[in-house]
């Protein structure tokens, strides 16, 4: 572990100094296992009815309200109707409407987001063009907070040991006076990070998808202490 020491002496002249103050940069780094497989589903269809496009597109949002009937997986579901036109020499001409609908979901294996993929294929319209976005898998926000709160518990520690050192060390009496945290950042190896890049959309769904690479993460945190060490 590599610390920055910043030392500060107050002292009147000609007499010993009664504080000082040390300031130190404290690090630490948690490795933490991906526990969510994110995807995103994509669904478009054009038709001159826009009843149609409604119709297709609420087959779909009904089955995976009931598969996710709580809506634990997936968020979003709503669709967006927009008309279509041409333009020849300066005439505007309506030719249909499209239609949109998108879903944003987190499963914990990927055998749940094969069976979601087959309960819509069965009730999916021909029309309705399917785009189901490069798959990954990420720390959910639960297990990223819990890891953040057990690493600065461990710079607490490790800021409370350091003040025990400096003590011995000084013959002072010394506490930790200040604690600033840095925002934790997530290191992804750079396999993980061309990953969502180098996957492509997945256009349909003939067959059961095969679970993409799963790799650890390094959480980092960082926090600046303070000492104020004072004579006993």
């Amino acid at each position: 572990m590599k610390r920055l020491y910043i030392l500060t002496l107050l002292c009147l002249p000609l007499i010993a100094c009664a504080q000082m103050s040390i300031t130190t940069l404290e690090s630490t780094s948690q490795t933490v296992s991906p526990d969510t497989l994110r995807a995103t589903l994509h669904f478009t269809e054009e038709n001159k009815n826009a009843n149609v496009i409604k119709e297709h597109l609420n087959a779909i949002i009904t089955q995976v309200k009931q598969w996710d009937s709580k809506s634990d997986i997936c968020t979003g579901g709503g669709y967006h109707l927009s008309p279509r036109y041409t333009y020849k020499e300066q005439k505007q001409t309506f030719i249909g409407y499209s239609g949109t609908l998108s879903f944003s979901c987190a499963f914990n294996d990927i055998e749940a987001y094969n069976t979601l993929l087959g309960k819509i294929e069965s009730v999916k319209a021909s029309a309705v063009l399917s785009d189901y976005g490069a798959l990954f898998w990420e720390v959910s926000p639960k297990v990223l907070q819990n890891t953040r709160l057990a690493m600065r518990s461990s710079l607490l520690r490790i800021a409370q040991e350091q003040a025990s050192y400096f003590s011995n060390e000084t013959q002072k009496q010394c506490h930790v006076s200040a604690m600033t945290f840095e925002d934790a950042h997530i290191n992804r190896p750079p396999l993980m990070q061309s990953m969502a890049r180098s996957t492509g959309a997945m256009k349909v769904a003939s067959e059961p998808i095969q679970e993409p690479l799963h790799v650890d993460e390094v959480l980092r945190l960082s926090a600046t202490v303070t000492y104020t060490c004072l004579d006993k």
